[in-house]
Order: C-alpha cells, then structure tokens, then sequence
C-alpha cells in the first residue's frame, strides 16, 4: 500500500509528463514515440562556410555559378524554396546581367546570403 501512494506523489511531482517515469529512455527496446536523441543548437553558418558552399556547387569549375548551381547550393544550406532563392540571388548579385555569378559579384552573393541566416544543425 505504501508503495502504491509513494508512486502517486511521485507522479504528482513529476514535471516531464511526456515520457512515464517508468520508460527508461536509454532502454533499446524503448518505445518509438520515446525520443533517445539529444538535440542541438543551431549555429549561424560563418563567412568562410559559404563560400565554400557555392565553391563546391561550381560544379564545371568555369568560375561562375549558373542558376541550376545555385539552386543546388541553396538547397544544401536548407532553403525551403531553392529555386526561388536562387532567382533572388542572381537578381540581388548579378550586376552585368549575364546570368551567372562571376567572381567580381561572389562577394554581393556572400553578403546576400549571409544577410538570409542561414543556420547549421
């Protein structure tokens, strides 16, 4: 009996009403809804991060990013709408107007981008 009424006032006192207190989470056969996993803090990805980001995705390595390049590169940094974003940057970055970020409008395309907060989880 004792037992039974200590479980209650321990339930009562019990602040975390998500996981039983009886559910050891580090149990390999806990159950799936039972999150084991630690979670993160997001960072703010750095200067130097993105630009080797867009360096990776000039995929032909001409020196330029074409809009498909940026696309694949938006969508690594997590950009819900790649294809968008990339439209966005070659309009905020493309000075000439050929299409392509050349290196003499790569730094427009990193402040862009940084100004977007784009984070590393």
């Amino acid at each position: 009996m004792f037992h039974i009424l200590s479980s209650m006032i321990s339930n009562q006192n019990n602040t975390d009403t998500s996981v039983p207190k009886s559910v050891d989470k580090a149990c390999k056969r806990a159950p799936s809804w039972v999150s084991t996993e630690t979670k993160r803090a997001a960072v703010t990805i750095t200067e130097d991060q993105v630009r080797g980001i867009f360096n990776r995705y000039d995929t032909n390595k001409d020196g330029r990013l074409s809009k498909q390049e940026l696309k694949n590169a938006f969508a690594s940094l997590g950009s819900r709408m790649p294809g968008v974003r990339a439209f966005l940057a070659l309009q905020h970055a493309d000075t000439n107007g050929d299409g392509y970020i050349s290196a003499a409008e790569f730094e427009k395309l990193v402040d862009y981008t940084l100004k977007r907060g784009y984070k590393i989880k």
